[in-house]
């Protein structure tokens, strides 16, 4: 486990933690969404720790410019500072500091941490899933009407699990975690890399699959940093039936 990696994620945490308990400000960014002053805080301490670790890197984060560079870089750390700042804001607990590390466009390392819910995700493609340093992976259940998050709107006639997360990223760490067996999601306009690097490598180190619509694999660092509109997160024994059922759905 690089434990530099996930020491330096959690410190974030404990930055946004600190702007939670003495105030904080919040602004709208050109798309309407929000950003407080702890994701600028948080992106600033990030980008200067991993400057300084891995200075021949580029770095992409969602409250930074754009670096055109990152285009002819073989490695591209992928970074939210805060995501779900809507649920940081109102003080729910559901909301993390994601990080994953790309190589030619594949994410190959991750950090997933939900300081308000004390979980730290840790993944590397080959050597598995870790949650506060318990390996963790997918659910090996094929039988039987699986667990499915799916979240409001035309597509939630397939949600089947027993909760519904107003973060997409709480779904993905089930879906790694083994706790649901899938998780579709209709990315929001404002949705980019930097929401789900962090999940290719989770839920895949972990056993299972995260495409698009068509069952495409995702990779990252891409001109265009937006995601596909759908993507269908599953322990992998289910996956082919769920992108049937999300694709009858589109018609």
């Amino acid at each position: 486990m690089n434990q530099w990696l996930v020491e330096t994620v959690q410190e974030a945490g404990r930055i946004a933690l600190e702007y939670l308990e003495r105030g904080f400000t919040v602004e709208r960014k050109p798309d309407g969404s929000p950003v407080s002053s702890a994701d600028l805080a948080v992106d600033v301490f990030l980008r200067d720790r991993f400057h300084m670790e891995f200075p021949d890197d580029c770095l992409l984060t969602e409250e930074s410019p754009d670096d055109p560079g990152r285009l002819q870089r073989r490695r591209v750390w992928i970074m939210d500072p805060i995501d779900g700042t809507a649920n940081f804001i109102s003080g729910r607990p559901d909301f993390g500091i994601l990080v994953a590390l790309c190589v030619d466009g594949k994410a190959i390392e991750s950090v997933a941490h939900f300081p308000l819910l004390s979980l730290t995700l840790y993944a590397r493609r080959g050597d598995g899933t870790y949650v506060n340093g318990r390996p963790v992976e997918v659910s090996r259940e094929c039988t039987g009407e699986p667990k499915v998050v799916a979240a409001k709107g035309r597509f939630e006639p397939l949600h089947t699990a027993p909760q519904l997360f107003r973060n997409n990223a709480m779904a993905l760490f089930q879906v790694a975690t083994g706790e649901i067996e899938g998780s579709v999601i209709e990315c929001s306009p404002s949705a980019g890399e930097h929401d789900y690097a962090w999940a290719s490598c989770a839920v895949e180190a972990a056993g299972g699959q995260l495409t698009d619509a068509d069952g495409n694999p995702l990779r990252y660092n891409k001109l265009e940093r937006k995601m596909p509109r759908v993507l269908v997160g599953s322990n992998g024994a289910v996956h082919a039936a769920l992108l049937e059922r999300v694709q009858a759905v589109e018609g």
